[in-house]
């Protein structure tokens, strides 16, 4: 029996990296695997957690399109429980890697942004520090508009600049100067 055993460890050992390769680099080899995704499913596991929940089929394979886990589905499930509805909960929702787009929701809500301000910043795969990142550059020199607009995409890079901007006066008067040097950059 354990020879038997062995030989199953062996084959299945084996299987796991049946898709590996190894690399060098700067004389450094790496053996690259493939993994497995650590959340359950994909799009169908994700529109039925929709469907069983408050969504209607339909509503579920629009949230679900493409999805590589639940996550959708348990972000539009959060976000609908609390302050949106159904519609609002699966725009927000579909792309979502996390619940992170409702947690994002929930702050700038919370804080100075309106729902469908709160709803166009924090749609698709976002997370709190977008909220951060857009509350704090309306709390500095910028309006609404330009917080969500200069948050939206990558707001590691954009804290990053407000905090430099927090700290020399230079670079907050060349803000200033290139708003009203260049109209376009305040819509």
């Amino acid at each position: 029996m354990k020879p038997l055993l062995m030989i199953a460890l062996i084959l299945s050992a084996t299987t796991a990296f049946a898709d590996s390769f190894k690399l060098t680099r700067d004389g450094q080899e790496y053996l690259c695997t493939a993994t497995a995704p650590t959340t359950p499913g994909g799009a169908v596991d994700c529109v039925n957690k929709a469907y069983s929940g408050p969504f209607s089929r339909d509503e579920s394979m629009r949230l679900c399109s493409g999805a590589r886990s639940t996550a959708p589905a348990e972000c539009a499930m959060k976000a609908y429980a609390g302050p949106l509805s159904k519609e609002e909960s699966i725009n927000l929702c579909i792309h979502a890697r996390s619940t992170g787009p409702v947690d994002c929701v929930s702050k700038a809500y919370a804080g100075p942004f309106s729902k469908a301000e709160s709803l166009d910043l924090c749609s698709g795969d976002t997370s709190v520090a977008t909220a951060d990142c857009a509350i704090k550059a309306y709390a500095g020199p910028y309006s609404k508009a330009e917080s969500i607009r200069l948050c939206k995409g990558e707001p590691q890079l954009m804290m990053r600049s407000l905090k430099l901007m927090e700290k020399s006066q230079e670079i907050q008067q060349k803000v200033m100067q290139m708003k009203v040097t260049y109209p376009v950059l305040r819509q």
